[in-house]
């Protein structure tokens, strides 16, 4: 019975997976399975329907299995598998895809970018698959199209500012020469007549097709709205409430996180406070403007930007083996953000590598508005994107080449709040590993640290408080913050309700999962064995995380 219970959880998860691939082709391509790389997903109401009906039968077929004398591997599959389904029957129920049809941020402007980037086309059979995902993107984007067009009908509309960031975006996009779009990146090396077949196919399929979408969005702009938070919307604060609940996997209120928010950031600010009273000043930002105007504090140019980082980069790299008894295979890359999308962009991101090592984890660095992006917060930023932090954590996941696809690479299917949680846990690491050179890269970190305490404090009052813009903005000023990415960074949060409070929330989980585990061991409490148990248990909700620990 308990073999049979096994047998049905694995054929589960592996049908589900391979579903879900099927779905979702852009996953395959992200992870470096190229099954599907000839495919886009189908945004139409006939897909919706498909994956609405895929979803309910998989929790159905989960409903059936005993989870309860399962292995570890298989336990968690099936959370991950129960998580990711109620997340996405939820996104379909609110219509999210209404407001992502037309957003700047990880929207239709930057599909390109990503296949450009993601994609293979080393060989003829890559080529092939390569053209036949460039000759869907018209499909694609009609069918985008024509959700924006019904949302307009029905009243079910973004932000209007939302609007204007994509119009601008896919306007900076078509005014690039084809060839020398993010495009053609994939056969670079290829032969001359694949570059040209590819060359030909973005002319005349691909550039019209994004003329017809910046149609599109003209023509919805006069009914985007004029507020920015859910809570203007019919069912509004449920919808957020289940943002709130997707991203952080928690059951929590919007007041809580809110009223958490302004906890810690108080204690931050106390922080920041010692730190600059140490170097001689009253505060921390008279501290970073004398720094600043000092000329130490921004980069002689975009070379010198992404030298300084190349360098955090490596450093965090060679002091991690005190840390962690299970590193990564291969550090990542450092790039900039290409020029066309750099002003939607937020300052960093990590994207991560294929598990056969085909493609490198590339850590991104927005070299855009220079005299804005501060030297003394480059540190923290790169720890928390690469080492220890995305870096580490997502690809020693996917080099657990033994577990099923679904546990290995499932981790976006549960939301972000381990992810993003370890990431801003890694940014207080980093201190302990001796990574900050000076007082003024710690005071970063903690602006770092404060920054994401307003992110809690930011979103709930956008989406749950009925904050405006400006007051948005202000606020993470206040914490350190430049205002150009203030300005994008709350645009972010208006786009994408909830995800920006996985960070802090994660963080304090696993903080308090450290501690709890100290208490526990005592004497014998060893860091790095809890950090190589945490990273081995991977991308899972919260309190599932919770639950393997202390098993």
């Amino acid at each position: 019975m308990a073999q049979d219970n096994a047998d049905a959880a694995r054929g589960l998860a592996q049908r589900f997976w391979e579903g879900l691939l099927a779905l979702e082709p852009m996953v395959g391509t992200y992870i470096g399975d190229d099954r599907y790389d000839d495919k886009l997903p189908d945004p139409s109401e006939d897909g919706i329907a498909k994956k609405k009906a895929f979803l309910e039968k998989s929790l159905a077929d989960r409903s059936k299995i005993d989870a309860g004398g399962l292995d570890v591997e298989l336990r968690t599959s099936l959370d991950v598998l129960e998580n990711g389904c109620r997340r996405e029957l939820n996104s379909i129920r609110w219509r999210m895809d209404r407001f992502s049809a037309v957003t700047h941020l990880f929207g239709p402007g930057n599909l390109l970018a990503d296949i450009g980037s993601l994609q293979r086309a080393d060989s003829p059979e890559r080529v092939e698959k390569f053209a036949g995902r460039l000759s869907a993107i018209p499909t694609y984007l009609a069918a985008i199209g024509k959700v924006a067009d019904e949302g307009a009908q029905i009243g079910q509309v973004a932000p209007a500012l939302v609007v204007d960031r994509a119009i601008g975006q896919i306007e900076r996009l078509l005014s690039l020469d084809p060839e020398a779009s993010p495009g053609m990146n994939p056969v670079k090396a290829a032969a001359e007549e694949d570059r040209a077949r590819v060359a030909k196919l973005l002319r005349e399929e691909v550039w019209p097709a994004y003329g017809g979408y910046l149609e599109t969005l003209r023509r919805y702009r006069p009914h985007a709205r004029d507020t920015i938070g859910m809570l203007a919307l019919p069912d509004g604060d449920a919808m957020y409430a289940s943002c709130i609940l997707s991203f952080t996997t928690l059951p929590l209120e919007a007041k809580r996180v809110h009223d958490i928010g302004l906890e810690q950031l108080a204690k931050i600010q106390d922080e920041r406070r010692q730190i600059a009273e140490r170097l001689g000043f009253a505060d921390a930002p008279s501290a970073i403007k004398a720094h600043t105007e000092s000329g130490k504090n921004t980069a002689s140019s975009r070379e010198d930007m992404l030298a300084q980082v190349e360098g955090q980069v490596r450093r965090s790299w060679e002091v991690a083996p005190r840390y962690f008894g299970r590193l990564p295979k291969e550090n990542c890359q450092v790039r900039k953000v290409e020029a066309f999308r750099e002003d939607d962009m937020p300052g960093a991101f990590y994207q991560p590598g294929t598990a056969d090592g085909s493609r490198p984890g590339v850590y991104y660095v927005n070299t855009g508005h220079l005299s804005d992006r501060y030297l003394h917060q480059t540190a923290t930023t790169s720890f928390h994107e690469a080492n220890p932090g995305h870096h580490f954590q997502i690809t020693i996941e996917m080099e657990f080449t033994d577990r099923l696809p679904l546990r290995r690479f499932g981790g976006f299917l549960v939301g972000d709040a381990f992810v993003e949680g370890w990431g801003l846990y890694s940014e207080r690491l980093a201190e302990e590993m001796g990574l900050f050179q000076n007082d003024y890269e710690r005071l970063g970190m903690l602006e770092a640290q404060g920054f994401r305490a307003c992110r809690l404090i930011v979103d709930t009052g956008i989406h749950a408080l009925g904050w405006d813009r400006d007051r948005a903005v202000q606020q993470m000023m206040e914490s350190g913050t430049p205002k150009a990415d203030a300005e994008i960074e709350v645009d972010r949060y208006i786009s994408w309700p909830g995800q920006a409070l996985a960070y802090m929330i994660g963080q304090l989980e696993i903080q308090r999962w450290r501690a709890d585990a100290a208490k526990r061991a005592g004497s014998s409490f060893a860091l790095k064995d809890f950090h190589d148990r945490l990273l081995a248990l991977g991308s899972l909700p919260l309190g599932v995380l919770e639950r393997e620990l202390q098993s």
